[in-house]
C-alpha cells in the first residue's frame, strides 16, 4: 500500500467510533532508556513492538491500552482510562509509587525522609483528540514534599517522586511517540560531608514507532 493509501486507512481507522469497541494498531519502533545517577547517565536502545488499543465513547477517546513487546519479552498491559475523580485513601500513596516507568525498577526507599509540606499528591490524566493527533498526558506525584537539588538549584521544593507519561499518535502518518519519565529524590553524600544531601534524579524511557491498523483484538 502506498503512503497516500496508508494515510487514508489510518484516517478512517482513527476516526472516533460511536461505540466503545476498541480500534487496534500495531507499531514497530525503537525503545531508549536513560537511567541517571549523580555523576552520569546510562543509556540503552533496543527494538520492539507495541499494540495500541483506543476506546471511544460519545466521539471522545476515553481509554488507551498499550501492550509492549521488548525483544522476546511481553510487558504488562498499561491502561490509561478517564474516570470520575475519587479521593485517594490514606495509605494508598505507597501503592501508586511502585513501577512508575514500565520495565524499569529504579525506585528505592529513602532514609531520613523529612516532610516539608503536607498536601495531597497529584494524579492527573488527559486524553485529547484532534484532526491531526491523539495525545495523552499523565502526571503522578507521590510521597512527601522534600527540598532537594534540582537542575543544579539547591533546596527546591519537590515531591519525593514525580512520574509522567506523554503520548502522541499522528492520525495521518501513524507515527507514535511515547515518553515515560520518573523524577526521584535520593540521598547523596559527598565524601567528607557530615550528612547526606538530597538530589532529584530523572530516569526516562522513550518509544518512537510507526503504526498500522490491524484486526480488532483483545489484549
Amino acid at each position: 500500500m502506498n503512503r497516500l493509501g496508508t494515510a487514508a486507512v489510518l484516517a478512517a481507522m482513527l476516526a472516533p467510533p460511536v461505540s466503545a469497541a476498541p480500534i487496534t494498531l500495531v507499531c514497530d519502533g525503537e525503545f531508549r532508556t536513560q537511567i541517571a545517577s549523580v555523576d552520569s547517565v546510562s543509556e540503552e536502545m533496543f527494538g520492539g513492538t507495541m499494540h495500541v488499543a483506543l476506546v471511544s465513547e460519545a466521539d471522545e477517546v476515553v481509554e488507551v491500552r498499550l501492550q509492549a513487546f521488548e525483544g522476546q519479552t511481553r510487558m504488562p498491559v498499561q491502561t490509561y482510562a478517564l474516570m470520575p475523580a475519587t479521593p485517594i485513601a490514606e495509605g494508598e500513596e505507597t501503592l501508586v509509587a511502585s513501577a512508575m516507568i514500565p520495565g524499569l525498577n529504579t525506585t528505592a526507599p529513602l532514609a531520613g525522609v523529612e516532610i516539608a509540606m503536607d498536601t495531597r499528591p497529584k494524579d492527573d490524566l488527559e486524553i485529547n483528540a484532534t484532526d491531526e493527533a491523539i495525545t495523552l498526558h499523565q502526571t503522578i506525584e507521590s510521597g512527601p514534599m522534600l527540598r532537594a537539588k534540582v537542575d543544579g538549584k539547591p533546596l527546591v521544593p519537590t515531591r519525593e517522586r514525580v512520574a509522567t507519561v506523554d503520548m502522541r499518535l499522528d492520525r495521518l502518518d501513524g507515527s507514535l511517540s511515547l515518553v515515560w519519565s520518573e523524577n526521584l529524590v535520593k540521598d547523596h553524600k559527598i565524601p567528607g560531608a557530615i550528612r547526606a544531601s538530597k538530589v532529584r534524579l530523572r530516569d526516562e524511557k522513550t518509544y518512537d514507532a510507526r503504526c498500522m491498523p490491524v484486526r480488532q483484538r483483545t489484549f
